[in-house]
């Protein structure tokens, strides 16, 4: 992949409201995310991804050309009321809360045949004090040891966590990383703000960022300190909140005021029952040239699924021509006065949730 970019969340290995045909045909989506916990159903091997022959790729339908990152928990997770334990974590399956076996999961790598596969890590629902910290580190250091030995002989590439705590207190565990630096992949960050900091010896090692950057300006910053992957969940959550993206990379500046980063489709719905132009104008995605604004509204008022499936297919090109531009700004050497550009000419936030999702 060319990098900055992102790959999607995914909901039992389905990026949220696209068909695989949708996927292929009318994205350029790099890759998903997905969980384990989405497929622990009776526990494993009880569960039907253990029990049919073949890697997760063909149980999920994904596309060869789509990046698969295997996490034992959903990105955002949902919180467990359930510890952690020296030997499981609490996970959120279709029949309720469960424990996964640190040994599960790690066998589990072999069958389902990932692109990568992501270290287990130790983060409690609440917040850790100082004496839950070092329990946190030791665990998923001893998980990576684990995983390590298991993903050397089957050929997974794996991605070692690093926590969302400081570095100082994660000292022997990145030492550890080190140690292990040849057999690893690349970084999993739970905090991108750590990026910059880390250790000269993992400089060179690939970065994604589990944590939601939030906005575009966020994206820019995670950018900024060397992250090579995102998620992107804010993406997802404007479609399921009918906010169609807007922005592009710089922008263009108006003569008078500044630009929305989208727009609430629930909020306007009045204004645009007969506004036939697109979502977008100028935009090339398939949302914006086979449909207008009056049309989107008019399933938006019907809860018709459709509706999502438009701005998601339109929120993802988006992502994809922010990305494109991205690179090609840095390409250019004119990234910091591109993103200077960028302060200037959108708003600081998107706007507000105000109307229902899909049901």
């Amino acid at each position: 992949m060319d990098t900055p970019t992102f790959i999607a969340p995914s909901s039992r290995g389905v990026v949220p409201h696209l068909s695989m045909d949708n996927l292929r045909d009318h994205t350029d989506i790099s890759g998903a995310y997905v969980a384990l916990e989405d497929f622990v159903e009776k526990g494993i091997p009880h569960s039907p991804v253990f029990q049919q022959p073949g890697p997760l790729r063909s149980f999920t339908s994904q596309p060869s050309s789509s990046f698969m990152v295997l996490g034992a928990r959903r990105c955002p997770p949902v919180p467990a009321p359930a510890i952690n334990t020296d030997h499981s974590i609490s996970i959120l399956t279709s029949m309720g809360f469960r424990e996964l076996e640190v040994n599960d999961f790690i066998s589990s790598t072999a069958q389902l045949q990932p692109d990568v596969v992501i270290g287990m890590v130790d983060i409690p629902a609440a917040r850790a004090g100082k004496n839950r910290v070092p329990k946190m580190v030791d665990r998923t250091e001893l998980w990576l040891e684990a995983l390590l030995r298991e993903t050397s002989s089957n050929g997974t590439p794996t991605f070692a966590p690093i926590l969302p705590v400081e570095l100082e207190l994660q000292t022997l565990y990145l030492q550890s990383i080190e140690d292990n630096a040849e057999q690893l992949a690349g970084l999993a960050f739970y905090d991108s703000m750590l990026v910059p900091d880390m250790p000269a010896a993992l400089q060179g090692l690939p970065r994604l960022a589990l944590d939601d950057a939030g906005d575009p300006r966020k994206l820019l910053q995670g950018v900024a300190r060397g992250v090579d992957v995102f998620t992107a969940v804010f993406a997802l959550e404007a479609t399921d909140a009918g906010i169609e993206l807007e922005f592009e990379f710089p922008g263009t500046p108006l003569e008078q005021g500044v630009r929305p980063l989208g727009r609430d489709m629930w909020a306007e719905r009045e204004e645009m029952k007969t506004d036939t132009r697109p979502m977008v104008e100028g935009c090339s995605c398939y949302a914006c040239t086979r449909h207008h604004r009056a049309y989107l509204c008019h399933l938006l008022s019907a809860k018709e699924m459709t509706a999502w499936v438009l701005l998601q297919i339109h929120n993802s090109h988006i992502m994809e021509r922010f990305f494109a531009a991205v690179r090609e700004s840095i390409a250019r050497g004119t990234f910091e006065e591109d993103c200077r550009t960028f302060d200037r000419v959108y708003e600081e936030k998107l706007p507000e949730k105000s109307g229902e999702g899909p049901r």
